[in-house]
């Protein structure tokens, strides 16, 4: 077998998907679904791919009828109280973040932390490990799984709030974007 086999490659991706799955804690994933649908408004931060990852994730709960905004964008407003800012970071570490995270408690937002594992020196309402490369081993490059999982996670609770909203798909569709 090639080592360049795109089918393999694939598959062994998928695999490791499915690891992930089965590794998150459905409690936390309960937790920060409910969070999210009550929340007046809902922040994201993250940097590079994972801050890709979250505008996806962000425009989806749009689609729902959330008010959402991620950080640094030009259109996003003072971060209040009552509001949830969902803080995603693979390490836990990254500096814009964390300085996200703080303005968020100094306004009394809610805090949800989403890492690969606990970060103990942040204080977080909520927390959602990812655990890629600690639990689930993996052969990809970098955050890869991470990223992954963070896209398929935050669809997966985008479906859960939909429907407890009772809203159907043609419902959504009405709030997809129709200046492309």
């Amino acid at each position: 077998m090639s080592v360049h086999n795109i089918d393999q490659r694939l598959k062994q991706v998928s695999a490791e998907l499915a690891q992930m799955a089965a590794s998150v804690d459905p409690a936390q994933l309960d937790a920060l679904a409910e969070a999210i649908n009550q929340a007046p408004r809902v922040f994201f931060s993250g940097q590079g791919r994972s801050g890709l990852m979250i505008k996806a994730i962000a425009v989806r709960l749009m689609h729902i009828g959330l008010t959402v905004y991620v950080a640094g964008e030009s259109n996003t407003p003072a971060i209040g109280n009552n509001d949830l800012l969902i803080a995603v970071s693979s390490s836990a570490k990254t500096q814009t973040t964390l300085m996200h995270i703080a303005a968020a408690r100094k306004a009394s937002a809610q805090i949800t932390l989403i890492s690969s594992g606990p970060a103990a020196d942040i204080a977080a309402d909520l927390t959602l490990y990812l655990p890629a490369r600690k639990q689930v081993a993996t052969d990809q490059h970098a955050g890869s799984l991470f990223e992954q999982s963070l896209l398929i996670t935050g669809d997966a609770i985008a479906w859960r709030i939909q429907r407890l909203r009772g809203m159907s798909d043609s419902d959504l569709d009405n709030r997809h974007a129709n200046l492309q």
